[in-house]
């Protein structure tokens, strides 16, 4: 299986071996064939050497992608397909949370309280519906500060906060009722 990763640049490297010709002025060229697109990459043969660059595939492949992946060398005007192996699409770096929250009896943890707008029945009878929601945020704000994220780095760190916070809501789905709530909070949380 050979790996593709959306988030880093990488270099599909192998050696090249030609009988009865030469590699001067030679094509080679790795393609990635997966359900829905097709990719190209050219490269080069140096010293017996094949180096394609294969760029960030960040908006072109999505992760978990699966397809084949094929080397072409066209030497001579003669075409060969001297390798096929099957290629999987991952991220290279990626942030897993995984929060063990330790339950308590006291009632220490910081908590907002959110009222719900006042809503009109058909009777023009005003109720008030009260909710009380406990938001995890010393929580919260240990995790966000353990990955260096800040108030004054918040915009540079975005895309890790989300990742983040998509990892939490999936590990505590008992929040996933309040994610407005707590994604609205989130400023306040950060040191």
């Amino acid at each position: 299986m050979y790996n593709v990763f959306v988030d880093k640049p990488t270099t599909f490297e192998c050696e090249v071996q030609v009988k009865n010709a030469t590699l001067k002025d030679s094509i080679v060229r790795l393609i990635l064939e997966s359900e829905n697109v097709n990719l190209v990459f050219n490269g080069k043969v140096e010293n017996n050497k094949c180096i394609i660059p294969i760029k960030r595939l960040k908006g072109i492949l999505e992760e978990n992608t699966k397809g084949t992946a094929r080397l072409e060398v066209i030497v001579e005007d003669t075409y060969f397909s001297p390798w096929k192996d099957n290629f999987d699409v991952t991220e290279h770096t990626s942030v897993k949370v995984r929060v063990d929250e330790q339950k308590s009896s006291s009632n220490n943890k910081p908590s907002v309280k959110v009222k719900s707008p006042v809503i009109t029945n058909t009777t023009a009878v005003k109720k008030s519906i009260k909710e009380e929601i406990t938001i995890p945020k010393k929580e919260i704000s240990i995790i966000c500060e353990t990955f260096g994220i800040r108030k004054k780095n918040l915009h540079q760190k975005k895309k890790e906060l989300i990742q983040i916070l998509k990892e939490y809501f999936r590990i505590n789905p008992e929040y996933n009722n309040h994610k407005k709530t707590i994604l609205s909070e989130i400023y306040t949380l950060l040191r």
